[in-house]
């Protein structure tokens, strides 16, 4: 899969995840043909990038284990940047923190 901006969606691509809004609700699923139309509007509800299908885009390094403290704290919180505010995504977050450290001693 390779994460796009939404703004850089062709018409014919193929979704490679699913696309959830702020409140956790699925808002397309994976698989979908994509369309120039489609991406303006998932922009308009705050989607910023998606996942396509092809070729692997995400940096090797945050999926190894000497990958630094800082560096994971920086990955995780631009992944988590949406839902941080809620409660139990917080939780989430700090478990996949505390246990990615743990992993990678």
């Amino acid at each position: 899969m390779k994460k796009i901006p939404v703004e850089k969606i062709e018409s014919g691509m193929i979704l490679g995840r699913n696309v959830c809004g702020p409140s956790g609700s699925t808002l397309l699923i994976k698989g979908v043909c994509l369309t120039t139309a489609l991406g303006r509007r998932l922009k308009n509800w705050g989607i910023t990038s998606i996942y396509i299908e092809g070729e692997e885009d995400t940096p090797l390094e945050v999926y190894t284990s000497s990958i630094s403290a800082n560096k994971l704290k920086e990955h995780l919180t631009q992944k988590f940047s949406r839902v941080i505010h809620n409660v139990v995504m917080k939780k989430i977050f700090s478990a996949v923190y505390q246990h990615r450290l743990q992993k990678s001693k």
